[in-house]
C-alpha cells in the first residue's frame, strides 16, 4: 500500500468552484481516489496538496528512486491537454517546466519540480526586467512545432476569457467594479478583440504573470509553469513584464523598447497597444488584491488613457 496524504475535500471544493461552478463537487469528491490510482500506476509517493491554483490540484511527490516531481490534477481534460501539448512543444527549453508524462483521460500531468521554486510574485525584491529576456526568447518557436489536430485556442478566445474573468470579478467586489465602469472594460476588450485579429503567429504561453514564473536555480534560471497556450501575438506575453512597475505612459513605453531590442519576435508597436488593451484586467487584479496598490492605480490611469484615445 502506498500512504496517500489525506486531501482537504472541501477546501479544494471551495477554490474550484470559483472557476469551474458548484458542479466541480463530484469531481472533488473523488479526488483522493484519482490521486491514489494516478500515484500507483507513475510509481509516486505523494506530499500534501499545495493550496494554490483555481483550475488544478497540485501535489509534490517522489518517484520509487527519489526524484522530485509534481503531480497536476484538472476536472478540466482540455485544460491538461492543451498544456501537455505546448509542453511537448517546448521539450529541452531551459526555460519551461518539463513534462514527464500525462494521462489525458484522467487530466493528470506528471511534472518536473522546479527547485528551489521561488515564485517571482512572492519575492520581496523587484526583479530586475533583464531576466525576462531569456523567458521570453524560448517560448516562440517559429514556426509553433504542433501537429495541425493540436486544438490549441487561437489567442481572441483567450483574450475573450481574461476579460469575462475580469467581468466576473468585478461583479463580486463592487467597490472596486465603483471605480472601473463597464464601458472601460468593454472598450479594452474590443481593442484586444482587434490586436488578436491580426499580427504574427507564435505558441504563447497565455499566462505569463510572476505567479507563473519560478526561481530554478543558476542552472535553469527563471522556469515558466501553468501555461494557458494560445497561437498568436507574441506581444501578448509581454505585457505583465513591463507593466509590473507601473509608472505613466512614457516609462511604459521604455520599458517595452528596451526589451523589444533583447527579445527576437517583440514587436514594439503591437507590444505597447496590447499594453493599452490589457492595462484595466492588470488594473482590476491589483486592486482587488493589494487596495490601494499604486501599479494598479497606474493601469488604471493607463486604460483610461487609451479610452480617451490619448
Amino acid at each position: 500500500m502506498r500512504d496517500v496524504p489525506v486531501i482537504d475535500v472541501e477546501a479544494v471544493r471551495v477554490r474550484l468552484a470559483r472557476r469551474f461552478g458548484p458542479e466541480v463537487a463530484d469531481w472533488c469528491a473523488g479526488l483522493p481516489a484519482l490521486a491514489d490510482e494516478v500515484a500507483r500506476r507513475w510509481g509516486l509517493r505523494l506530499g500534501g496538496v499545495w493550496p494554490k491554483g483555481g483550475t488544478s490540484v497540485v501535489m509534490p511527490c517522489e518517484s520509487d528512486d527519489g526524484e522530485p516531481l509534481v503531480l497536476k490534477l484538472t476536472p478540466d481534460l482540455k485544460i491538461a491537454a492543451d498544456e501537455a501539448a505546448a509542453l511537448d512543444a517546448w521539450m529541452a527549453r531551459r526555460h519551461v517546466v518539463m513534462l514527464h508524462d500525462a494521462d489525458l483521460d484522467r487530466g493528470a500531468l506528471l511534472l518536473e519540480r522546479v527547485l528551489p521554486g521561488t515564485r517571482l510574485a512572492d519575492e520581496p525584491d523587484r526583479w530586475p526586467l533583464e531576466e525576462a529576456v531569456p523567458v521570453l526568447s524560448g517560448l516562440w518557436p517559429r514556426p509553433p512545432r504542433l501537429g495541425g489536430g493540436s486544438g490549441l485556442p487561437e489567442l481572441r478566445e483567450r483574450s475573450e476569457f481574461v476579460f469575462e474573468m475580469t467581468r466576473r470579478r468585478l461583479e463580486q467586489h463592487p467597490a472596486v467594479a465603483g471605480r472601473v465602469p463597464p464601458d472601460l472594460v468593454e472598450g479594452s476588450r474590443n481593442l484586444a478583440s482587434v490586436l488578436a485579429a491580426e499580427g504574427p503567429v507564435r505558441l504563447l504561453h497565455g499566462d505569463l504573470h510572476p505567479g507563473n514564473v519560478l526561481r530554478g536555480g543558476d542552472r535553469r534560471g527563471l522556469v515558466a509553469i501553468d501555461p494557458r497556450p494560445c497561437l498568436g501575438d507574441p506581444a501578448f506575453d509581454a505585457v505583465d513584464w513591463v507593466l509590473a512597475d507601473g509608472g505613466g505612459e512614457q516609462a511604459v513605453q521604455q520599458r517595452i523598447d528596451w526589451l523589444a531590442g533583447r527579445v527576437d519576435g517583440l514587436d514594439p508597436g503591437r507590444a505597447w497597444a496590447w499594453c493599452r488593451a490589457m492595462a484595466v484586467v492588470l488594473a482590476v487584479a491589483l486592486l482587488i488584491g493589494r487596495g490601494d496598490d499604486p501599479v494598479g492605480e497606474a493601469m488604471l490611469a493607463l486604460a483610461r488613457a487609451a479610452a480617451e484615445g490619448s
